[in-house]
């Protein structure tokens, strides 16, 4: 599994990113004081430090998209440079590295952060450290606490609290991460698009900040707890068939977790309990797994040969919910030991069922 991730995480992701979000650009300079200014003003307070005789190296640059509750964004120094971060009460951070390394001083414990292995949560209490190489190169994505509140309130259904998930600095391991990491990449590559934050329509971009907030909330350790009274409306067992029932009846990628969950009249958080006991994995992994499944169904049956079905590996796999060609592919040789593109090929389907 290793090998996939770094040739997944390391080279392509950060071409994408920086293609998606070259529309957001917040400022380009080889002025430290300067990217100072500009970073406290969108992303966090803190001061930048850089030897005095690496000054002149520093080509500082930073893409950035806000929806007032999620942002993404892209950034580098090109110089070895020293983030002293300020306790922020209104944000999350997580940085996840595409190239380089970022070093987490927190107390007397340092952490490095490597691309292709790590991510780095910045919590919103207490003072952290961030060294940054030169060659350096980071995926970011931010949460307000608001949002992380009012997120979690739905996750637990709690009602009667407004104070949001404590979280500590922390690097993780990449596959830990790995639902922020796809959150932060869906919302760079949806952005890019549009090119424009208020061009993408209000559905999109609720649904976009809801999953990105989820991902955070069930992804990333905190010391949410677990809902205080039943969450569920039915027992778990006849939750669990029923959303077994609907995502194996889907035609085409329908739901995703937060919109099955209210379709069963449950919150997320219950529906994640119910599948962890009945199936020992997420609705998010079983959803995945039956998609996938599906797609490989519809690739042996295709004939790429017949004009009449000139079907591709990219429309089957939209039209299972798999929107980053990469990684699709990487999944389904993990699980069926050929790409895609050989299984569309490998026709006649007469032999096959």
């Amino acid at each position: 599994m290793t090998a996939p991730l770094e040739g997944t995480h390391r080279v392509h992701p950060d071409d994408c990113v920086l293609r998606a979000l070259a529309a957001y650009k917040r400022f380009e300079t080889h002025d430290l004081e300067v990217a100072e200014g500009e970073v406290r003003r969108f992303m966090a307070p803190g001061r930048l430090r850089a030897r005095p005789d690496r000054r002149g190296d520093v080509d500082a640059r930073a893409f950035y998209a806000d929806t007032g509750s999620v942002g993404v964004g892209h950034m580098s120094y090109g110089a070895d440079v020293i983030m002293d971060r300020e306790a922020d009460s209104r944000y999350l951070g997580i940085a996840i590295p595409l190239s380089g390394r970022l070093r987490v001083r927190r107390g007397s414990e340092v952490l490095d952060a490597y691309a292709g292995e790590s991510v780095v949560v910045i919590a919103p209490d207490g003072r952290v450290l961030v060294d940054w190489s030169a060659d350096c190169r980071a995926l970011m994505l931010r949460v307000t606490t608001t949002s992380l509140a009012r997120a979690a309130r739905a996750l637990t259904g709690e009602r009667d609290t407004d104070r949001p998930p404590r979280f500590v600095h922390q690097v993780l391991p990449l596959d830990r991460g790995h639902a922020v990491h796809s959150a932060a990449r869906l919302l760079a590559e949806n952005f890019g698009r549009y090119g424009d934050v208020a061009a993408v329509p209000g559905g999109l971009l609720r649904r976009l900040s809801e999953h990105a907030l989820n991902a955070v909330l069930l992804g990333l350790d905190h010391d949410l707890g677990a809902p205080a009274g039943p969450a569920y409306r039915a027992t778990p067992s006849k939750a669990v068939r029923s959303a077994m029932r609907l995502i194996e009846d889907e035609t085409t990628a329908e739901f995703n977790v937060g919109e099955l969950a209210r379709h069963l009249g449950l919150t997320v958080r219950a529906l994640e309990l119910g599948f962890r006991r009945a199936l020992d994995e997420t609705p998010h992994h079983y959803m995945r797994r039956i998609r996938l499944e599906r797609a490989h169904r519809e690739l042996l049956a295709a004939d790429p040969s017949d004009p009449a079905d000139a079907t591709t590996v990219t429309e089957i796999a939209t039209r299972w919910g798999f929107h980053h060609a990469g990684r699709f592919a990487a999944s389904y040789k993990a699980v069926h030991g050929v790409t895609p593109s050989v299984s569309l090929r490998t026709f006649p389907g007469a032999n096959r069922r």
